[in-house]
């Protein structure tokens, strides 16, 4: 994909089949951010509940 022979080939085009789409891009982002979340209230009830030095640190 980067080797592009001369600038007659710019700009360098991804070969078929490379890569995802966007849409598909989108919705692993999603897929992770919703999955995250609970974990992210979870820690944050956590620091909130408790005064561990350790805890300051995040």
């Amino acid at each position: 994909m980067f080797e592009s022979p001369g600038l007659r080939d710019f700009p360098i085009t991804a070969p078929p089949g490379w890569g995802y789409s966007l849409p598909v891009i989108y919705l692993v982002w999603t897929a992770v951010v919703l999955a995250l979340y609970p974990l992210c209230r979870w820690f944050a009830d956590l620091k909130q509940r408790r005064t561990d030095t350790w805890l300051s640190y995040f």
